[in-house]
Parts: C-alpha cells; sequence; structure tokens
C-alpha cells in the first residue's frame, strides 16, 4: 500500500481536555436552567404582589388531546385538562389581604365572566362540577388567571427545590471535573 491510502493519525487531544470542557460546560449551562426557572417565578411574583382573588364556580370541565411527533418520529398523544369557571372580574380581595385573613370580600358591583383554566387532571378530578374555588388573577389580565392552590404550590419553597438541588449538583460536579482536567493539563506540561 501506499501513503494515499493510510488514514491520518487520530488527534486524541491533550490530557484533561475534556474534562476540562465537559466541567466549564456544566458550570456554565447551570446557571441557565436556573434563570429560565426564575422566569415562570416572576409570574407568580405579579400574581401574589398584584393579584385579586375573587371566588369561581366550576361549570364544567373540559379535556382535549393533543397528538404530536417525537424526536424519533413516532406519533404521541397528551392529554389537556381544563376547568370552565364563572368569576368575578371586579373582585376587590387583594391576594396578601387573602392570605392574611382567608376572607374574600363581595364586590359591590359584581361582574361575571367565564373562562377555563388549564390545570392537571388530579385537580380537574378534585374540583367537581358546582364546587366553589377561589382565583387569583391580575385586574384587566384573564391570561394570568389560575387557581389559589395552583399559586400556593407554585410559591411554596419546595415546589423549585429539586431544580435547585440538581443544578447545584451539576454546578459542583462541572467544578470537580475542571480541578481534574486542570490538573491534569499542568502535570503534563511539568514532565514536558
Amino acid at each position: 500500500m501506499n501513503a494515499a491510502h493510510h488514514l491520518p493519525r487520530r488527534n486524541q487531544g491533550k490530557p484533561g481536555e475534556l474534562t476540562l470542557a465537559i466541567g466549564v460546560s456544566a458550570m456554565l449551562i447551570a446557571p441557565f436552567v436556573l434563570a429560565i426557572v426564575s422566569s415562570e417565578d416572576e409570574r407568580y411574583a405579579v400574581l401574589t404582589e398584584q393579584g385579586v382573588v375573587a371566588n369561581a364556580t366550576i361549570t364544567g370541565h373540559e379535556s382535549e388531546e393533543e397528538s404530536y411527533t417525537d424526536r424519533k418520529g413516532r406519533p404521541k398523544t397528551r392529554m389537556h385538562h381544563y376547568l370552565e369557571l364563572d368569576y368575578d372580574a371586579n373582585a376587590a380581595t387583594s391576594y396578601p389581604d387573602y392570605k392574611a385573613s382567608g376572607q374574600i370580600a363581595p364586590s359591590p358591583y359584581p361582574a361575571n365572566l367565564s373562562t377555563k383554566v388549564e390545570v392537571g387532571e388530579s385537580i380537574q378530578e378534585e374540583h367537581p362540577i358546582g364546587a366553589r374555588s377561589p382565583v387569583v388573577f391580575v385586574k384587566g389580565d384573564v391570561a394570568t388567571l389560575e387557581l389559589v392552590e395552583q399559586v400556593e404550590t407554585a410559591t411554596s419553597w419546595t415546589y423549585h427545590l429539586w431544580h435547585y438541588l440538581a443544578m447545584g449538583a451539576l454546578f459542583v460536579a462541572g467544578l470537580v471535573m475542571t480541578r481534574i482536567g486542570w490538573r491534569k493539563r499542568l502535570r503534563r506540561g511539568q514532565t514536558a
């Protein structure tokens, strides 16, 4: 065989190079994931600071099946569950006042509106038609409406705990891998 048929020698890279790259990447990914999670927290912060609470009557249940294809091209379906609600758009009890007293003051000029809100299947089963449940929303913005129990769950300290623990562990693992990779590179430099 002549030299034209030989494959070039594979570049192995420097010792510790891959470990160092993975470690630095892990350290950089963790804060970005936490930034994404905190954007959801900001939405709930607006609800808890500026939101008003009203009693809503569940007028119906709705479920929709959504079809999609996964990354491998296989057809999949998922269910979306909704509660249909009637609530007073002129509610006057702020969310902080509701949290302090647990009471919802009746509106002097009620304006009943109907909407639907997406919930999990278990929440839909817990709220039969005709039941009443408190909802929180920012006045004038129906898109922010959520059940009070959903807001309380999402604003509890345990809701994002696993995100913070996982990203903390990823950052520490990245830090350790960066240190190991850096030491391998330094050791190679001293022996050369």
